[in-house]
Protein backbone atom coordinates (compact mmCIF):
# COMPACT_ATOMS: atom_id res chain seq x y z
CA UNK A 1 0.00 0.00 0.00
CA UNK A 2 1.09 3.48 -0.81
CA UNK A 3 1.22 5.71 2.26
CA UNK A 4 1.05 8.89 0.19
CA UNK A 5 -2.50 8.25 -1.09
CA UNK A 6 -4.73 11.05 0.14
CA UNK A 7 -8.35 10.67 1.07
CA UNK A 8 -11.07 13.34 0.88
CA UNK A 9 -11.95 16.19 -1.46
CA UNK A 10 -9.67 18.61 -3.16
CA UNK A 11 -10.38 22.31 -2.91
CA UNK A 12 -11.54 22.42 -6.54
CA UNK A 13 -14.02 19.56 -5.99
CA UNK A 14 -15.38 21.33 -2.93
CA UNK A 15 -15.83 24.63 -4.80
CA UNK A 16 -17.62 22.89 -7.69
CA UNK A 17 -19.96 21.13 -5.23
CA UNK A 18 -20.79 24.40 -3.46
CA UNK A 19 -21.45 26.16 -6.79
CA UNK A 20 -23.80 23.37 -7.93
CA UNK A 21 -25.67 23.48 -4.60
CA UNK A 22 -25.97 27.26 -4.92
CA UNK A 23 -27.49 26.94 -8.39
CA UNK A 24 -29.99 24.33 -7.18
CA UNK A 25 -31.04 26.52 -4.23
CA UNK A 26 -31.44 29.54 -6.54
CA UNK A 27 -33.69 27.50 -8.84
CA UNK A 28 -35.81 26.19 -5.95
CA UNK A 29 -36.36 29.55 -4.20
CA UNK A 30 -39.03 31.01 -6.55
CA UNK A 31 -41.14 27.85 -6.44
CA UNK A 32 -40.82 27.76 -2.66
CA UNK A 33 -42.09 31.36 -2.48
CA UNK A 34 -45.07 30.38 -4.66
CA UNK A 35 -45.85 27.41 -2.43
CA UNK A 36 -45.80 29.62 0.67
CA UNK A 37 -48.07 32.23 -0.95
CA UNK A 38 -50.57 29.55 -2.00
CA UNK A 39 -50.59 28.15 1.54
CA UNK A 40 -51.38 31.63 2.89
CA UNK A 41 -54.22 31.93 0.35
CA UNK A 42 -55.59 28.55 1.38
CA UNK A 43 -55.25 29.48 5.05
CA UNK A 44 -57.19 32.73 4.58
CA UNK A 45 -60.03 31.00 2.71
CA UNK A 46 -60.23 28.11 5.18
CA UNK A 47 -60.19 30.54 8.10
CA UNK A 48 -63.13 32.41 6.57
CA UNK A 49 -65.00 29.13 6.11
CA UNK A 50 -64.42 28.28 9.79
CA UNK A 51 -65.59 31.77 10.79
CA UNK A 52 -68.79 31.28 8.78
CA UNK A 53 -69.44 28.01 10.62
CA UNK A 54 -68.63 29.71 13.95
CA UNK A 55 -71.10 32.53 13.26
CA UNK A 56 -73.82 30.06 12.28
CA UNK A 57 -73.27 27.99 15.43
CA UNK A 58 -73.25 31.07 17.66
CA UNK A 59 -76.51 32.34 16.12
CA UNK A 60 -78.25 29.05 16.89
CA UNK A 61 -76.69 28.73 20.35
CA UNK A 62 -77.48 32.29 21.43
CA UNK A 63 -80.84 32.46 19.66
CA UNK A 64 -79.87 35.81 18.16
CA UNK A 65 -78.42 36.90 14.79
CA UNK A 66 -74.63 36.87 14.33
CA UNK A 67 -72.95 38.93 11.59
CA UNK A 68 -69.73 38.75 9.65
CA UNK A 69 -69.08 42.12 8.07
CA UNK A 70 -66.44 42.97 5.45
CA UNK A 71 -64.80 46.38 5.17
CA UNK A 72 -62.52 47.75 2.49
CA UNK A 73 -60.20 50.73 2.93
CA UNK A 74 -61.52 53.64 0.84
CA UNK A 75 -57.98 54.77 -0.06
CA UNK A 76 -56.66 51.30 -0.91
CA UNK A 77 -59.53 48.89 -1.69
CA UNK A 78 -57.15 45.92 -1.65
CA UNK A 79 -56.82 46.45 2.12
CA UNK A 80 -59.59 44.29 3.53
CA UNK A 81 -60.77 42.97 6.85
CA UNK A 82 -63.83 41.34 8.34
CA UNK A 83 -65.21 41.10 11.83
CA UNK A 84 -67.79 39.04 13.72
CA UNK A 85 -70.33 40.49 16.14
CA UNK A 86 -73.45 39.20 17.87
CA UNK A 87 -76.70 40.97 16.93
CA UNK A 88 -75.10 44.17 15.62
CA UNK A 89 -73.03 45.66 12.84
CA UNK A 90 -69.32 46.13 13.41
CA UNK A 91 -66.43 47.94 11.77
CA UNK A 92 -63.26 45.87 11.68
CA UNK A 93 -61.26 49.03 10.96
CA UNK A 94 -62.25 50.36 14.41
CA UNK A 95 -60.62 48.85 17.50
CA UNK A 96 -62.89 46.74 19.75
CA UNK A 97 -65.88 47.13 17.42
CA UNK A 98 -66.14 43.44 16.50
CA UNK A 99 -66.26 41.30 19.63
CA UNK A 100 -67.84 38.07 20.76
CA UNK A 101 -67.89 37.57 24.54
CA UNK A 102 -65.32 40.34 24.99
CA UNK A 103 -62.85 38.75 22.55
CA UNK A 104 -62.05 40.69 19.39
CA UNK A 105 -62.96 38.68 16.29
CA UNK A 106 -61.23 40.46 13.39
CA UNK A 107 -59.29 39.08 10.42
CA UNK A 108 -57.09 41.44 8.38
CA UNK A 109 -55.32 41.05 5.07
CA UNK A 110 -52.01 41.43 6.92
CA UNK A 111 -52.79 38.25 8.91
CA UNK A 112 -52.06 36.27 5.74
CA UNK A 113 -49.41 38.46 4.11
CA UNK A 114 -50.13 41.33 1.81
CA UNK A 115 -50.41 39.17 -1.31
CA UNK A 116 -53.76 37.57 -0.39
CA UNK A 117 -56.46 39.73 -1.98
CA UNK A 118 -60.19 40.02 -1.71
CA UNK A 119 -61.83 43.05 -3.21
CA UNK A 120 -65.32 44.46 -2.79
CA UNK A 121 -66.27 42.96 -6.15
CA UNK A 122 -65.22 39.52 -4.94
CA UNK A 123 -67.62 39.56 -1.99
CA UNK A 124 -70.99 38.31 -3.18
CA UNK A 125 -72.81 38.93 0.10
CA UNK A 126 -75.31 41.80 0.15
CA UNK A 127 -73.50 44.88 1.42
CA UNK A 128 -70.51 42.76 2.42
CA UNK A 129 -72.53 41.33 5.33
CA UNK A 130 -73.26 37.71 6.17
CA UNK A 131 -75.95 37.52 8.85
CA UNK A 132 -76.93 34.15 10.31
CA UNK A 133 -80.37 33.89 11.89
CA UNK A 134 -81.08 31.79 14.99
CA UNK A 135 -83.59 29.78 12.95
CA UNK A 136 -81.35 26.85 11.93
CA UNK A 137 -78.51 29.25 11.09
CA UNK A 138 -80.06 30.42 7.85
CA UNK A 139 -78.56 33.25 5.82
CA UNK A 140 -78.68 34.82 2.38
CA UNK A 141 -76.60 32.85 -0.12
CA UNK A 142 -73.34 34.46 -1.13
CA UNK A 143 -69.63 33.96 -1.62
CA UNK A 144 -66.22 35.53 -1.18
CA UNK A 145 -63.28 34.93 -3.51
CA UNK A 146 -59.75 35.06 -2.12
CA UNK A 147 -57.00 35.46 -4.73
CA UNK A 148 -53.33 36.01 -5.45
CA UNK A 149 -51.87 38.30 -8.10
CA UNK A 150 -50.85 35.26 -10.17
CA UNK A 151 -54.54 34.36 -10.65
CA UNK A 152 -54.89 31.58 -8.07
CA UNK A 153 -58.35 31.82 -6.51
CA UNK A 154 -60.38 30.11 -3.81
CA UNK A 155 -64.12 30.66 -3.50
CA UNK A 156 -65.92 30.26 -0.18
CA UNK A 157 -69.71 30.04 -0.54
CA UNK A 158 -72.69 29.68 1.72
CA UNK A 159 -76.23 28.73 0.75
CA UNK A 160 -79.50 29.91 2.34
CA UNK A 161 -79.35 27.06 4.86
CA UNK A 162 -75.96 28.27 6.07
CA UNK A 163 -73.98 25.39 4.57
CA UNK A 164 -70.48 26.51 3.59
CA UNK A 165 -68.40 25.12 0.76
CA UNK A 166 -64.91 25.89 -0.48
CA UNK A 167 -63.59 25.29 -3.98
CA UNK A 168 -60.85 26.27 -6.40
CA UNK A 169 -60.03 25.81 -10.06
CA UNK A 170 -56.41 26.76 -9.40
CA UNK A 171 -55.08 23.30 -8.57
CA UNK A 172 -54.76 23.90 -4.85
CA UNK A 173 -55.83 20.41 -3.82
CA UNK A 174 -59.49 21.36 -3.49
CA UNK A 175 -62.69 20.40 -5.20
CA UNK A 176 -63.23 22.34 -8.43
CA UNK A 177 -65.84 25.08 -8.58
Amino acid sequence: MDRNTQKGFTLIELIITVVILGILVALAAPSMFEILERRKLKGAAESFQVDLMFAKTEAIKRNTPVRIQFKFDTVDPSQWCYGIKVNAACDCLTANSCEVDGVEKVVNRSDYGNNVLITGNAVGFAGGIVSFTPLRGQTIAGNATFSLADGAEIKVSTNIRGRTTICSNSGLGMEGC
